[in-house]
């Protein structure tokens, strides 16, 4: 079988699942997980340039907000929809392929870095940088992403470390990295892996106004701030399910991962 295979069983699913969901915004701010742009692997996490270009102009229906203004609606308990754009880790093919994209339809973004690795291989375990084209941005290109107004610079530690390898030094480390570099203090941070350790929550109240999380859902007025919820965005995301994500219409990613689960239990690949 070809390995463009299970791409397409993937997109022929999710668009299946599309179908079921509804068009109307729901409330509250929808975080969308963004990883490499362009990055040219088969990875799950690495889209086309292509596909990210269309993704935008989705999202041009949309209110897209920074971080911090989507945070200022919920802390005055106003729930209209909106959506924040969100890339983890820091890697170079953002700037080099999504930067460009952004900055035509100047759309705001938050990019949370794993500080240690900037300009270099981003290679950690599980790391999507599977070829040498997987590294980081340089300072001077993050500088450029600060200095045009539309990034909000983010916590991701400092060598993106296991949920159990986490701790103050890695959050500081990451930080006062950031400080050096850019002339900017990082008020968010997300969980590397995308799995909160609640041991850790006093210590990002004390460095953060918010923490996100890799758990599914959308954040209302109520919700943690130290738990944000977030959607991730695939490779094999076909565009009506991707517009799915930013209605707040998550049926169809909780159904198609129900049926990955599914799957790997029959012994099926995903």
């Amino acid at each position: 079988m070809s390995a463009a295979d299970p791409q397409a069983r993937r997109r022929r699913l999710k668009r299946a699942l599309a179908r079921t969901s509804r068009d109307a915004p729901a409330s509250g701010a929808t975080l969308l997980i963004y990883h490499r742009v362009g990055g040219g692997t088969p990875d799950e996490l690495d889209l086309t340039t292509a596909d990210f270009e269309r993704q935008l102009d989705i999202i041009a229906g949309h209110d897209v907000l920074t971080l911090d203004a989507a945070l200022d609606r919920l802390d005055a308990n106003d729930t209209r929809p909106s959506v924040v754009l969100t890339f983890d880790d820091g890697f170079a093919d953002v700037h080099a392929n999504a930067w460009p994209l952004l900055r035509e339809r100047a759309l705001p973004f938050t990019v949370y870095l794993a500080s240690g690795f900037m300009g270099d291989p981003m290679v950690w375990e599980g790391s999507t940088a599977k070829e040498a084209s997987g590294r980081g941005m340089t300072w001077d290109q993050l500088a450029e992403l600060v200095d045009s107004g539309l990034c909000t610079i983010g916590n991701h530690t400092h060598q993106h470390v296991r949920p159990e390898a986490l701790d103050e030094a890695e959050l500081d480390a990451c930080t006062t990295t950031i400080e050096h570099h850019l002339g900017v203090t990082p008020a968010h941070f997300t969980y590397p892996w995308g799995i909160p350790v609640p041991t850790m929550e006093p210590a990002l109240r004390a460095r953060f106004r918010s923490a996100s999380t890799g758990e599914l859902g959308r954040n209302l007025p109520e919700g943690d701030r130290m738990r944000l919820a977030r959607v991730p965005v695939r490779q094999s995301d076909p565009p009506p399910f991707f517009a799915a994500k930013l209605t707040g219409a998550l049926g169809p990613e909780r159904a198609y991962a129900a049926a990955v689960r599914l799957g790997k239990t029959a012994g099926l690949r995903g």
